[in-house]
């Protein structure tokens, strides 16, 4: 019994995430960062479950997840699908609070609804920094397409 369709292996999920990050380079939404950040890190269990990836990709993968955007993207999934991280989850984050804004001259020029515009989503790490969803995004998914060619997957 199948509880994945339309998915079959890691790549099909990849190519799910380019179309999620898609969707946030046409308009950035809470919505669309949250259906790319559970996607970006549940790429991870597919790596390491299916059978077809290579062991030399699997014994990558546990360095790959040390990546921080990564992490980010292991902290907002977790956050949003549990309502909130727990102890042993927040122990381990690395990201600090998450903001989100709409309105006058918030977002990208001409992108969102008229009158409201675009959601700008703000990550700010543990050491301070901080990250727009959208580049964050990118970031990812072209870690994931290299270490996908580098491992053949």
């Amino acid at each position: 019994m199948s509880l994945t369709p339309g998915f079959a292996s890691p790549r099909d999920l990849l190519e799910k995430l380019a179309r999620d990050l898609d969707l946030m380079r046409t308009e950035v939404t809470a919505d669309r960062f949250f259906n790319f950040a559970v996607t970006g890190y549940s790429v991870c269990d597919w790596v390491d479950h299916d059978p077809s990836v290579p062991a030399s990709a699997k014994s990558a993968l546990m360095q790959f997840r040390t990546g921080t955007d990564l992490k980010v993207c292991r902290d907002i999934a977790n956050s949003l699908k549990h309502f909130s991280l727990d102890a042993k989850n927040q122990a381990k984050a690395v990201t600090n609070n998450t903001a989100s804004e709409q309105g006058f001259g918030v977002g990208r020029y001409g992108v969102g609804a008229y009158g409201i515009g675009e959601e700008e989503i703000t990550i700010v790490l543990n050491d301070g920094t901080s990250h727009d969803a959208l580049a964050l995004a990118a970031r990812v998914l072209q870690q994931w397409e290299s270490f996908f060619s580098a491992h053949g997957i």
